[in-house]
């Protein structure tokens, strides 16, 4: 499906350039890595270019700045940039749940244990920053007042930042929560546990300059949710 409608946010033409863009390892850009790694686009006539980016708010700015077409993007970043105005498109949702866990240092085993903590994330405003406050109120933590949140970097700078001991805890994605069960303890997804089916973490977003004036409406792909533990 995100194959089919990132092709068809252009017009059928042979070997039309697309530049798509995905930000951070997480398991929202795997459809991309399939389109690339398959070789999908290609049969359909597209000559892609993929490219990796840090973070959501960086992918938008590309995207504002018409250096990319498009982009497989958190829908909080996007959303908000929407809200201001951006001539910004969301194509399709890909998961509708958050699917990243709370990982801590070893000494934290309970929820309760973070307050007065130092929490790391990708970058304030991006989809770690709110799923990590989300999970936190869920959990009966004050985010603004129990704990504080820093911003680190992606994946690996934010397991640095623990090892340093410059945060206590963070949100972490798959693949990584292997290497994290190895030295932090990790409380499962289900303590996120927050279902956005009309606005999913995750998807395919484009801009108006770059659809048809007639297409159908975004939608969010039919998937089983992820197990929560």
């Amino acid at each position: 499906m995100l194959t089919l409608l990132c092709a068809g946010a252009l017009p059928a033409r042979a070997q039309e350039k697309l530049r798509l863009a995905w930000a951070g390892f997480s398991p929202t850009n795997s459809p991309i890595w399939v389109i690339d790694d398959r070789k999908l686009l290609q049969r359909m006539g597209v000559d892609p270019e993929i490219i990796a980016i840090n973070a959501s708010p960086t992918v938008l700015q590309a995207l504002l700045a018409e250096e990319i077409d498009a982009a497989s993007i958190s829908v909080t970043t996007l959303t908000s940039s929407r809200l201001q105005g951006a001539d910004t498109v969301l194509i399709v949702g890909v998961v509708p749940t958050f699917v990243d866990h709370i990982i801590s240092i070893g000494s934290i085993t309970k929820i309760e244990q973070l307050k007065g903590k130092v929490g790391g994330v990708n970058r304030l405003g991006s989809t770690s920053d709110l799923g990590l406050r989300l999970a936190l109120r869920k959990l009966g933590i004050d985010p603004e007042k129990d704990v504080r949140i820093i911003p680190v970097g992606g994946n690996p700078e934010r397991f640095a930042a623990l090892s340093k001991g410059l945060t206590q805890f963070t949100i972490m994605p798959e693949p990584f929560l292997t290497q994290a069960e190895r030295r932090y303890s990790v409380f499962g997804s289900s303590s996120i546990g927050c279902r956005q089916e009309t606005s999913p973490p995750g998807g395919s977003a484009s801009s108006n300059r770059h659809l048809p004036p007639s297409r159908p409406p975004a939608t969010t792909s039919k998937r089983p949710s992820p197990v929560q533990t």
